[in-house]
């Protein structure tokens, strides 16, 4: 029997990140944020800073998707932009004091949601969804490389 479209590992995976997305959307409003920044600022070293494009791949964006993100958060008073000394084309994303406490405000938002994700599903059923999820990954970024080339 053919499987209905709502049964397929993609429309899963998409409505739940919906669903999470939202959740965590709501959650950052409240502190005048999206879920976007949240994630970006999770990804910046909070004593050394992150150059912009290490961040980029751990986000899934390309690099030119950046700048309005960075942007924002510039704006926003939540990072600040240093140039690197030996090449100017890499740019280092250092947190204000503002940019940490958001940050840390997003990490616990994270955290909490975590450990009801783990109370409700169980450690062991957890670890395999994350290996489980680990390996739809790669296959992702394998077929994404194949229709890429051509």
């Amino acid at each position: 029997m053919e499987k209905k479209y709502t049964e397929t590992v993609d429309s899963k995976l998409k409505a739940a990140w919906q669903l999470i997305s939202r959740m965590y959307n709501a959650e950052a409003v409240k502190y005048g944020g999206t879920i976007a920044i949240g994630h970006f600022l999770l990804n910046i070293d909070s004593h050394e800073g992150s150059y912009a494009s290490d961040i980029a791949p751990l986000l899934g964006m390309e690099n030119t998707s950046l700048s309005r993100i960075i942007s924002t958060l510039e704006k926003e008073k939540l990072i600040i932009r240093k140039s690197d000394k030996e090449d100017k084309r890499k740019v280092k994303i250092l947190l204000t004091e503002k940019g940490k406490k958001n940050k840390e405000l997003a990490k616990q938002s994270v955290r909490n949601f975590n450990a009801m994700v783990e109370e409700k599903v169980g450690k062991k059923d957890l670890a395999l969804f994350c290996k489980t999820i680990t390996e739809i990954t790669e296959l992702a970024e394998q077929q994404y490389r194949i229709f890429k080339q051509g």
